[in-house]
């Protein structure tokens, strides 16, 4: 029971009528053999007949080499495991009537004879569908004989005295077929007919099942191999529905298939043929391996994703797949060329796979990978110091996530254009080379391995103003005034510190290149320091120093004198600060001088002729400049001396030198001689005085 029900049948009613052999012929050329019945499969068959079938079971089919056993197998070979006769079915044949004799004189050899030969047969009792057989009784004259099974032989009993044989019924005769063979009737009961009567009948075969196998698939072609039909196949039939149906007949297992649509499904079916009938097909369902994406895109990359795209390839496509290391797959439909794959690390190198799809995820085409960064992150806390008229000073915090490789900071001026491009892998640099007193837009961006640069921060910084050049400095004896040149670069005033021996004592703001400081003590040193501003920055300082005009001294007087000394003193002038004095004492008639620098109101001169006028000068020094002098003359007291002279007269003319006239003009002559060498009596440069005797 396991062999026959392990494989599906399907039952084929023959409408012809032939023989039991001529049908089983058939039913062996163009299915598998004769019907075999069972309990599960006669109700089912029954249900389509309207006449008496021929199936697979004949009286004496199988022999065996010593006796008969009927009805013991299907035509197919199968054991008779089920039995469904009409009531009277089967027939067992009797011997002819006959004397059996049987005495002393003679003998009656031994005879082996089926059940059938029994003279005296009462027929079946009944039947039974079970597999173990059938039972049958039977009774005469003799009495009864009952059989079970497969009705085993009988041995002739032989007697010494003469009898005779058992009756047979002539109602047995009616039924009793030689070679008979099992015809269902159409409500399923069975009957015995000779097997040389012409009916229909029915056959069946083993339900063909198996698969195409689909190998070598590339994106336009694919080999088919199936499995061969059972019996006599004349050849297969090959349909393939896709984008395009195809149809053919082979007569071998294999078949190519060329010109087909990457990525398309295509169904396919086998058909064996045999007798001119389709067999259960053998299908199969395929896809072509679509083609892969082209002109695949990384693009409007963020912090945390990446959008890419590419061109829908050639042929058919269900979905895309993209594949990330480290990541879950994201699907994306066919209609879609455009995905972001999110949720990434900033500053990061990723491969991106991209692979066209099919919808039952059996094929896959080739890969498309791009390589692309995303964007690093931002810096923050972007600070500038160190302000300088041509330079600044930056500092900022390296990114919070993600990787980076350095940081791309840029300096723009007012007009933005360039003037600062550079690369640092540090987070502070100096930037140099700036425009003085201007503003600076200061730009720091991380950067990427391949050089993608993240978000910009930005801030503005100022370059302090040039200084001032040429700053002079005019100054009266309490009075500065101080002028400058205007710097490059643009600034909003100047910021002025006047200082007195390094010590502030004024500071202003102007927005004009002259200030004039007034009220200042003379001879003092003061500095001028100047500045320009430009919102909260000043430029570098210049400064200059110069001392006020020193004042001069007053009141300049003798406080003493003898006759090799005299002793000067003066006042000092008023506001004045810390001063020398350059004090010069002369006298031309002697042609030499005394000059001193001292720090009192007073000096002494030493070493001195009597009797002589000096002139005395006293100035204010401060550095190299001074005051105009105070000036006073003295005399030494004079050490007097009597110098006699004595003049002879004489002249051509008589009596001439007894005149008066004549030496008055003499006397005068000669006062004049001294005056001329001397000086005027009393204010001369030496004490002198002439008298007449």
């Amino acid at each position: 029971m396991l062999m026959f029900s392990a494989a599906e049948r399907d039952y084929f009613p023959q409408a012809r009528s032939l023989t039991w052999e001529e049908a089983r012929n058939h039913c062996q050329v163009c299915f598998k053999d004769l019907v075999t019945l069972t309990s599960e499969n006669t109700q089912i068959i029954a249900l389509n007949l309207t006449s008496d079938y021929w199936v697979g079971l004949r009286k004496n089919l199988y022999p065996t080499s010593n006796s008969t056993m009927f009805w013991s197998r299907w035509a197919n070979g199968d054991p008779l495991a089920f039995q469904n006769w009409y009531p009277g079915w089967p027939v067992l044949k009797a011997p002819s009537q006959k004397e059996v004799c049987c005495s002393c004189s003679c003998t009656c050899p031994e005879k082996t004879t089926s059940l059938a030969d029994v003279t005296t047969l009462s027929g079946l009792t009944g039947s039974t569908n079970d597999a173990t057989g059938f039972s049958m009784s039977s009774s005469g004259g003799q009495g009864s004989t009952s059989t079970t099974g497969g009705l085993p032989p009988v041995a002739a009993e032989c007697v010494r005295s003469p009898m005779r044989s058992t009756n047979v019924s002539n109602d047995a005769d009616e039924h009793n077929v030689k070679d008979s063979c099992v015809a269902m009737l159409s409500f399923g009961a069975w009957v015995e007919r000779n097997c040389l009567e012409n009916l229909p009948f029915i056959c069946y075969e083993d339900r063909f099942i198996s698969q195409v196998t689909v190998s070598n698939v590339t994106n336009q072609s694919s080999i088919l191999t199936w499995q061969p039909g059972p019996g006599n196949i004349s050849h297969y039939r090959l349909e393939v529905k896709g984008d395009r149906d195809l149809k053919q007949n082979q007569t071998g297992l294999t078949s190519n298939l060329d010109s087909l649509t990457a990525g398309t499904s295509y169904s396919v079916q086998v058909f064996p043929v045999k007798c001119q009938r389709d067999l259960n097909p053998q299908k199969v369902v395929f896809y072509t391996i679509p083609n892969k994406v082209e002109n695949l895109k990384a693009t409007n990359q963020t912090v945390s994703s990446v959008t890419l795209s590419w061109s829908k390839p050639a042929g058919s496509v269900d979905f895309y797949l993209i594949k990330v290391k480290d990541r879950k797959p994201v699907n994306v439909t066919k209609g879609s060329v455009v995905s972001k794959v999110s949720e990434l690390t900033p500053g990061s190198r990723y491969t991106f796979t991209v692979l066209s799809g099919v919808n039952d995820i059996s094929t896959w085409s080739e890969e498309s990978n791009i390589t692309a960064y995303t964007k690093p992150g931002i810096v923050s806390n972007l600070t500038v110091s160190d302000n300088s008229n041509t330079s600044l000073k930056l500092k900022w915090n390296r990114p919070s996530k993600g990787l980076y490789k350095d940081f791309r900071v840029v300096a723009m001026n007012s007009s933005n254009n360039l003037v600062f491009n550079e690369t640092e892998i540090q987070t502070e640099v100096k930037v140099t080379d700036l425009p003085v007193g201007s503003s600076i837009t200061l730009i720091v961006t991380a950067r990427a391995n391949d050089g993608l640069e993240g978000d910009s921060v930005t801030t503005v910084g100022y370059t302090t103003p040039g200084p001032v050049s040429n700053l002079i400095l005019v100054p009266t004896k309490d009075t500065l005034n101080a002028t400058w040149k205007f710097p490059e670069g643009a600034f909003s005033s100047f910021k002025l510190t006047l200082q007195l021996d390094g010590e502030n004592v004024k500071t202003l703001e102007t927005n004009r290149a002259v200030v004039l400081f007034t009220g200042l003590k003379n001879a003092a040193n003061y500095t001028v320091i100047v500045r320009i501003a430009k919102d909260k920055l000043e430029g570098p300082p210049v400064e200059k120093s110069t001392f006020t005009l020193p004042g001069p001294p007053t009141d300049a007087k003798v406080i003493s004198t003898n006759k090799t000394q005299i002793t000067f003193e003066w006042v000092a002038p008023i506001n004045a600060s810390k001063v020398m004095y350059a004090v010069r004492l002369s006298s031309s008639f002697w042609s030499h001088s005394f000059s001193a620098n001292v720090t009192k109101t007073q000096h002494t001169f030493h070493g001195l002729r009597s009797g002589t006028r000096y002139e005395f000068e006293v100035r204010t020094v401060v550095g190299q400049l001074s005051s105009s002098p105070e000036k006073l003359n003295h005399c030494t007291v004079a050490e007097k001396r009597e110098i006699s002279l004595s003049m002879l007269c004489s002249s051509a003319e008589v009596l001439l030198c007894d005149k008066n006239t004549t030496r008055e003009s003499v006397f005068r002559q000669l006062r004049a001689h001294f005056e001329n060498k001397l000086g005027s009596v009393g204010s001369g440069d030496v004490f002198w005085s002439l008298e007449k005797l």
